[in-house]
C-alpha cells in the first residue's frame, strides 16, 4: 500500500507526518529539523530557496522572501490589502489576471498558491526521502474558518505540488484527533489553536474513536504576527526623533530587523523575566545608523498584548455559547500553535477554565500528526475513527438592500444541504442573479462574495408569480455547490462555487509541470545528500546534548563547591554551544560535521 502523509501548512512553520502502517511520527527534514519555516525566497541569481535557507536570505534581502503568505491565499487583491501588507511584510503584493493575490520577489512574480505549492513540494520531498518511494496521497489542514475560496486555493497549491488531496481537514479537529488517539481520552474537549497568522477554537465531543465537532469559531487575521507587530511599534516608539522614526517605519529592511528583534524578545520573556534589546538599525537611506537600547519585561509585554488575549478569550466564549456548553463543562483544553507557549496565554486559559491545559501533545506538531492519522484511515480503511465536522462559516444569498439571507449557518454538521425560496427583485425580470455570500454579518459588505448562479428565461411575469428555489450543498471538506431552479419554467442551473481568484486551468497545469521538473532535478542530485545530511545532523545533535549536560554538571560543581576551575570551563563552553546551535539550525553538511568534531573534543574521555 502506498504511503500517505498529513501536512500542516502553517503561516509561520509547516510540518509533515505519517501514520502509514499504524506508526505515527513526524517526518524530519534532511537537516534533522521537525518543522519547515514557511518561507520561500528567490535569490538575485533566480535560485529558489525554502525554509531555513530562505530565512538566511531574509536577513540580508528581506524583499526577496515571501513569509506568512497563508494570510493571502484564496483572497482577492485590493489596493487596501496591498497597502496593509506593506506595513507588515517587506515584499509586494500585486494583482493577477483573475484578481488573485500574487507576490513580487525582486524580478519574479508568483501566485500565492504557487508559493504554497513550493512549501508542499518540499514537505513531500522529505516524505519521499523517508519512504524511498513516491508519495502523493495527503490530508492537508486548513483553519476552521477558512472560506470556500481559501480552501479551493489550498487544493490548487496541492495540485501544483503533485499531491492528491484525500481531504482538507480543519486544524483544531486534526489536533483533537492526535490527542484523542494518543491518550485514549473520552469527553468534551476545547482546542485553542493560535498560530502565526490564524486563530481557531473548536469544541468537540470525543468517544470511542468518534470525533464530533460541536462548534467552531475563530479569526483568520489574528495570530503571532500581530503580537510581533505590537512589539515592533513599541520598539519604534523608542526613537525620539519623529522624522527618523518615520524613515525607519518606511524602510523595509529596518522593519524586518525590528520584527526579528521582536520575535526574539517575545521568546525570551516566555522563558525569562526580561529581554535586553541592543541593536544598531541601518536603514538604506543616507541618514546613518540609529542605535536602539531597551529592555522588555514580562509584565510590560503582558500589558502590551492584553487586548489581543482578551480578543482570543471572547472567541472562546463564542464557541462555547454556540456549543451550548459552559467553561465548566469542558473536560480538557488543548493548546495548539507556537503562540500558546507564551506563559500569559497559558495562564489566562487555565484561569478561564479552572484547570491547566493538557500538554501531552506538542503544540507545534499536533495538527500534522492528526492529519496523518486521518490520511492513514482514509487510505487503509481501518475504521478506527469517525469524524463529524461542521461548517466553518455561514453561507447565504445577497438580497435587496444589501442584506444577506442566511441559508446554511455556521456549525451545521457536514455534509449538509439546505433550500430557500426567493422572489425576483422586480416585475418582468428575465435574468436572475443569485449572489452567494460567506460570513457572519447580516450585510453584504461584512461578508465575502464567493460566486453567483445566473438563471435566464424569456418568460416575463409578475414578481409574486415567480419563485426561485436555491439549494446549497457542502461536502465533508467544506467545499460548496449551489443550484437554482426557476419553479415557473423548471429551468435549473447548478455550479460548483470556486474561488473567484482561482488560477486558470492552463496556468495551473504549467505550474504543476514546472514544479515536477524542479522536483525531478533536485531529487536526483539531493537524495543521497539529504540522507547524509540527516545522519550528520543527528550526530551533531547528540554531541550538542552531551556538551550541554557537561556544562550543567560543571555549573552544579561550581555552585556546590565554589570551584573556580569548573566555573571557568563552563564559561568556555558557552560560545561553542552558541556556535553549535547556529550551525545545527542552518549550516552546511561540512560545517555540521566540523562542529560535531569540535564538540566531541570538548567532552572528557570515557
Amino acid at each position: 500500500m502506498s504511503p500517505s502523509i498529513g501536512i500542516d501548512l502553517g503561516t509561520t512553520n509547516s510540518a509533515v507526518a505519517t501514520g502509514t502502517g499504524g506508526k505515527l511520527r513526524i517526518i524530519e527534514r534532511a537537516t534533522g529539523q521537525r518543522l519547515l519555516p514557511s518561507l520561500v525566497g528567490i535569490t538575485e541569481d533566480g535560485e529558489r530557496v525554502v525554509g531555513e535557507e530562505a530565512r538566511l536570505l531574509a536577513e540580508t534581502t528581506p524583499e526577496l522572501v515571501a513569509s506568512a503568505t497563508k494570510r493571502f491565499i484564496g483572497q482577492r487583491w485590493t489596493p487596501e490589502l496591498a497597502a496593509r501588507s506593506r506595513q507588515l511584510y517587506p515584499y509586494t503584493l500585486v494583482s493577477g489576471p483573475t484578481e488573485d493575490v500574487r507576490v513580487r520577489l525582486g524580478g519574479h512574480t508568483m501566485p500565492i498558491s504557487q508559493v504554497s505549492g513550493m512549501l508542499l513540494s518540499e514537505l513531500r520531498a522529505d516524505a519521499e526521502d523517508l519512504f524511498a518511494a513516491e508519495v502523493v496521497d495527503a490530508v492537508i489542514t486548513v483553519p476552521a474558518n477558512f472560506t470556500d475560496a481559501q480552501r479551493a486555493a489550498t487544493r490548487e497549491a496541492a495540485e501544483i505540488a503533485g499531491l492528491n488531496v484525500l481531504r482538507l481537514l480543519n486544524e483544531p479537529t486534526a489536533a483533537a484527533m492526535a490527542f484523542g488517539l494518543s491518550s485514549g481520552f473520552t469527553g468534551s474537549a476545547l482546542v485553542f489553536d493560535l498560530g502565526g497568522g490564524t486563530f481557531d477554537v473548536s469544541v468537540l465531543r470525543i468517544q470511542d474513536g468518534v470525533f464530533e465537532v460541536l462548534a467552531t469559531a475563530g479569526d483568520a487575521y489574528f495570530g503571532g504576527d500581530d503580537f510581533d507587530n505590537i512589539l515592533v511599534q513599541w520598539l519604534l516608539s523608542h526613537i525620539p526623533d519623529a522624522p527618523t522614526r518615520e524613515r525607519l517605519t518606511n524602510d523595509r529592511a529596518t522593519v524586518q530587523h525590528l520584527k526579528a528583534l521582536a520575535e526574539k524578545a517575545k521568546r525570551d520573556v516566555s522563558s525569562a523575566e526580561y529581554s535586553r534589546i541592543s541593536a544598531v538599525l541601518q536603514p538604506e537611506s543616507k541618514h546613518g545608523a540609529v542605535p536602539l537600547e531597551t529592555m522588555l519585561t514580562r509584565p510590560f509585554f503582558e500589558k502590551l498584548v492584553r487586548p489581543k488575549t482578551e480578543h482570543a478569550l471572547a472567541i472562546v466564549e463564542q464557541s462555547l455559547l454556540e456549543a451550548n456548553l459552559a467553561a465548566g463543562d469542558i473536560d480538557t483544553v488543548l493548546l495548539v500553535g507556537g503562540m500558546t507557549r507564551v506563559p500569559l496565554l497559558r495562564a489566562l486559559v487555565a484561569k478561564h477554565f479552572g484547570r491547566e491545559p493538557d500538554a501531552r501533545v506538542d503544540p507545534d506538531e499536533a495538527v500534522a500528526l492528526g492529519a496523518a492519522v486521518h490520511a492513514a484511515e482514509l487510505v487503509e480503511k481501518r475504521g478506527k475513527t469517525l469524524l463529524l465536522d461542521v461548517v466553518g462559516a455561514s453561507l447565504g444569498v445577497q438580497v435587496a438592500g444589501g442584506l444577506v439571507k442566511s441559508v446554511l449557518p455556521r456549525n451545521s454538521m457536514l455534509p449538509c444541504r439546505a433550500t430557500e425560496r426567493f422572489y425576483p427583485g422586480r416585475d418582468g425580470q428575465t435574468r436572475f442573479r443569485v449572489p452567494v455570500m460567506q460570513g457572519e454579518g447580516t450585510r453584504a459588505e461584512d461578508g465575502t462574495r464567493v460566486g453567483e448562479v445566473v438563471l435566464e428565461s424569456e418568460a416575463a411575469t409578475l414578481r409574486r408569480d415567480r419563485e426561485l428555489e436555491v439549494t446549497f450543498a457542502i461536502d465533508v471538506e467544506g467545499l460548496l455547490s449551489v443550484s437554482a431552479v426557476d419553479r415557473l419554467t423548471g429551468q435549473a442551473q447548478e455550479v460548483r462555487i470556486d474561488a473567484r481568484t482561482a488560477l486558470g486551468q492552463s496556468e495551473t497545469t504549467q505550474l504543476k509541470a514546472k514544479e515536477a521538473a524542479h522536483r525531478d532535478a533536485q531529487h536526483s542530485v539531493d537524495a543521497e545528500e539529504r540522507r547524509k545530511n540527516r545522519h550528520a545532523r543527528r550526530a551533531l545533535h547528540g554531541a550538542l546534548i552531551a556538551v550541554r549536560r557537561l556544562q550543567r554538571e560543571l555549573l552544579h560543581v561550581a555552585r556546590e563547591s565554589e570551584t573556580d576551575d569548573a566555573r571557568a570551563l563552563s564559561a568556555e563552553l558557552a560560545p561553542a554551544l552558541i556556535d553549535a546551535e547556529l550551525v545545527e539550525r542552518s549550516g552546511t553538511r561540512e560545517e555540521v560535521e566540523a562542529m560535531t568534531q569540535r564538540l566531541r573534543a570538548l567532552l572528557p574521555a570515557s
